[in-house]
């Protein structure tokens, strides 16, 4: 099984490659605003207002991913993930900080995204969160979801709290529909899937 995701990883990798050169280094017109949009339909579809209290929990994208800047831009705080010490060495179990708007991020290996600066909080802080908007490579229509292997949100899902949604952002060819991905038992499904182009509820028949 093992073999079979990675060799599906390196086909959603290899297009997303061709997509991010054609469109002039994935500056794509229009695809921040519309994955506001949709992430805001989906808020609206599972009746959620982050707060304060109970935050967006997120991801700060890397440069091949869905541009997701116009949400992050769009809430305050939010809980991003902290993979790494400020050595670069990366960190054993999910962490995360409350990213205020403003606040300065850092980056300090360049082989994770960049992340916020604030104190880091343990991994039980996830369970504050109202909505986690996760990243992925590709989802089907059970909601499982294909990662970039690490494990990180494996781990990091395991604190939620239960009645947290949890959606998953991708480009809309990765959404795979009844063509169903590979699945381990410790997988843990998504509720929706938001795309440039449409959200999507799982498990509504």
């Amino acid at each position: 099984m093992t073999m079979h995701k990675n060799l599906l990883r390196a086909e959603i990798r290899a297009r997303r490659n061709q997509y991010w050169d054609s469109q002039g280094h994935g500056k794509v017109r229009g695809e921040r605003d519309a994955l506001t949009a949709n992430f805001r339909q989906a808020l609206d579809a599972f009746g959620i207002t982050p707060s304060r209290e109970h935050p967006l929990a997120a991801f700060y994208p890397m440069e091949k991913e869905p541009d997701i800047s116009g949400i992050l831009a769009s809430f305050d705080p939010v809980l991003l993930p902290v993979l790494a010490r400020e050595n670069g060495t990366l960190l054993r179990e999910p962490r995360w900080a409350l990213h205020s708007r403003g606040d300065e991020l850092a980056r300090p290996n360049p082989r994770f995204p960049a992340q916020s600066r604030a104190p880091i909080r343990e991994a039980q802080a996830l369970e504050a969160a109202s909505v986690v908007l996760i990243a992925g490579l590709s989802v089907d229509e059970a909601g499982t979801r294909l990662g970039q292997g690490g494990g990180w949100y494996d781990r990091a899902l395991l604190y939620k709290n239960a009645s947290a949604p949890v959606i998953a952002c991708i480009f809309d060819w990765e959404y795979r529909g009844k063509e169903w991905l590979p699945h381990e038992d410790h997988d843990i499904p998504v509720d929706g899937v938001i795309t440039p182009l449409r959200f999507i509820k799982l498990g509504v028949k």
